[in-house]
């Protein structure tokens, strides 16, 4: 029979198995995806380098065009990912801080996401921008303004 002082690496490294394979899935990494084609727009590659601290996320977003966003706050609890992103985008003469609220579900090896634009404002001035259209009936705004779309890992 093993001695006491030999089962505790072994129930210190079962604990150990047990806390983190609870505490979720580890998503730091570089995660790829497509926003689709909607309208006149046309599809969109983006890219998240994610960097996970516990429960905490945050990281970087990427467009297609090549520029990054720092993701400005963020939560991974089990299996849900919640994060936001201030953006920076042109509006004709007009520079515009866009927020975007994205909330996901992690599904065996990717994320499944949606993107809310859920403010905006004015760079300049810092004077808000309404994101809903005036006239849009709830249907019209949230097909406009919410898109979902699938992330997959690329890198760890």
């Amino acid at each position: 029979m093993p001695s006491c002082g030999r089962r505790w690496p072994v129930i210190l490294g079962l604990c150990s198995y047990l806390a983190s394979s609870l505490a979720g899935a580890d998503l730091t990494g570089t995660w790829i995806g497509t926003i689709p084609k909607k309208g006149r727009t046309p599809a969109k590659d983006v890219a998240f380098r994610f960097v996970q601290s516990g429960s905490a996320l945050g990281g970087k977003a990427y467009n297609d065009a090549g520029a990054s966003d720092a993701i400005v706050s963020g939560e991974v609890t089990d299996q849900r990912i919640l994060f936001d992103v201030e953006a920076r985008e042109q509006a004709g003469n007009q520079i515009n801080i866009v927020v975007y609220k994205f909330r996901g579900t992690l599904t065996d090896a990717e994320i499944e996401i949606t993107r809310e634009k859920a403010a905006a404002r004015d760079a300049a001035s810092g004077s808000d921008i309404p994101v809903r259209r005036a006239g849009d009936s709830d249907e019209e705004d949230r097909a406009r303004r919410f898109l979902a779309f699938k992330l997959e890992r690329l890198f760890r």
